[in-house]
């Protein structure tokens, strides 16, 4: 059985898709940032970096919500994480490419725009705005270039690769990013959020206060 203890964060939800995907039977631990929960000892025994999420399977622990993604996949032995070599590394190239480009910069405005006021960690950096808007535009250009022709992001086929990216992209909600110039991502993030998955994932997270 997996357990995954994690918050309202993205990084938890990227790991929660892949769940309600391949391993629906698993367990959902809400852990409570705002009240510090993460820093506790018991918490700090399962990730010594304090972050969410965490899983746990087999009394063993992993974080990062990459590794955990691609370990769940791997011991399902889903195809969403194809055990082809090449196709396997094209799943995670776009992986990579949301943890290090796109995600990043939605992640920086994400934390303007929800994190700062949520936790009173000041007034909104609008130089961090203006450039995390500008290159996250200019991504979101080359993505859509990218699903021109294609349904799917990796190798014509859904993978974990969908679900993790498509974690990133639904803050656009919350930071007021559109994606109305964007037909092709907006069509691929209705098919992703269309699956069964998705709603099941956000139904497991308790009332956000």
């Amino acid at each position: 059985m997996f357990r995954l203890h994690g918050f309202f964060t993205q990084n938890t939800l990227k790991a929660m898709y892949v769940l309600e995907e391949v391993a629906p039977d698993f367990e959902f631990q809400f852990v409570n940032l705002a009240k510090g929960e993460q820093k506790s000892d018991a918490f700090t025994k399962m990730s010594p970096i304090g972050k969410v999420p965490v899983l746990e399977h087999d009394g063993e622990f992993l974080f990062e919500s990459g590794a955990i993604c691609r370990y769940v996949a791997n011991v399902q032995d889903s195809p969403l994480y194809p055990s082809d070599k090449l196709q396997r590394a094209r799943v995670d190239q776009w992986m990579d490419f949301f943890s290090c480009h796109l995600g990043h910069w939605l992640n920086a405005l994400y934390f303007e725009a929800v994190i700062k006021p949520d936790f009173q960690l000041g007034e909104p950096d609008e130089e961090a705005i203006e450039e995390a808007t500008k290159f996250a535009l200019r991504q979101f250009g080359l993505l859509d270039a990218h699903l021109d022709g294609t349904v799917w992001l990796a190798n014509d086929s859904f993978s974990i690769a969908d679900l993790f990216a498509f974690a990133y992209i639904e803050q656009h909600r919350q930071i007021g990013l559109s994606l109305e110039k964007f037909a092709n991502v907006q069509a691929w993030f209705e098919r992703v959020e269309s699956r069964p998955a998705i709603a099941a994932a956000r139904a497991r997270m308790p009332r956000q206060a």
